[in-house]
Order: C-alpha cells, then sequence, then structure tokens
C-alpha cells in the first residue's frame, strides 16, 4: 500500500477490534485475535493453493507497493460499517479496490463452506491484478 498504516487506520475500512494481523508479500490479513485460527486456516490455504498467483501477486506489490487486504470483521455490524453496498447483498465477502490496494472483506468469521470461495476470490483478485507501478523521479543532484 502506498499509502501508510495510519491511512488505513483512518479509513473505512478498519475495525479497532483489528489487534493482529498476518503479513506474507502482499496479502496482508487483518483480523481480532479471537479469530487467529481462521486467519492462519486463510494463510495456509494461500500458501497451498495460490502458490503460482502468489509469485505474481509479489511482483506486482513489489513494483507498486499496493497489496490484498483480506479483513476478517468480527460482526456482520462491523462488516457492514465498511462496506455499505453490502446489505444488499447476501454473501458472506465483499470485494473493493481500494486506491491501489484490494480489499476483500470477510462477513464476519465465515464457515469452512465458504473457504473455497474466498480462495476463488484471492485466485481473481490475484490473476486479475493491475496496480499502477511506482515511478521514480530523478533529482537534479542525481543527474
Amino acid at each position: 500500500m502506498r499509502s501508510s498504516y495510519t491511512t488505513l487506520m483512518q479509513s473505512k475500512y478498519f475495525n479497532p477490534a483489528f489487534n493482529s494481523a498476518i503479513f506474507d508479500g502482499p496479502v496482508r490479513i487483518y483480523f481480532a485475535q479471537f479469530h487467529e485460527a481462521l486467519a492462519l486456516k486463510i494463510y495456509f490455504l494461500i500458501q497451498q493453493k495460490l502458490t503460482a498467483e502468489m509469485v505474481k501477486a509479489k511482483d506486482a506489490s513489489k513494483a507498486s507497493g499496493a497489496n490484498i487486504l483480506v479483513m476478517i470483521y468480527p460482526t456482520e455490524d462491523s462488516f457492514l460499517l465498511s462496506f455499505e453496498d453490502a446489505a444488499k447483498h447476501i454473501g458472506p465477502l465483499e470485494v473493493e479496490k481500494w486506491h491501489d490496494d484490494v480489499v476483500i472483506g470477510l462477513r464476519g468469521p465465515i464457515e469452512d463452506e465458504n473457504l473455497d470461495l474466498l480462495v476463488e476470490t484471492l485466485r481473481l483478485t490475484m490473476e486479475n491484478w493491475r496496480p499502477a507501478p511506482v515511478v521514480r523521479t530523478t533529482s537534479p543532484a542525481e543527474v
């Protein structure tokens, strides 16, 4: 993410219950500590099922500074505060672009039967993710 962690904390996506995170290259999983088991399960599924996609995503992240943020909201109400349009949908997750980052919000702790949907959403996100590369400018002293 080109913007800072402070910017994320001030965004509509952040929830004060997020007191833990797992960072693996471009994928950042934010969660409340009592959802640690689910967060680790998601992390291991990414490692097992998205190996090739992670390589591509790591390259895109290195070039751009952007990330894929997986937010495990503690409750459906907290999820709905971040994803206003989600009230119109019944699904267990929502995906939104935020600057060059992509935010995948989970409607509370999802059940095991929805983990395949999350992995497929991550796969499609990584395959189609095109964050803008960081453009470096040369200062007059470097010329």
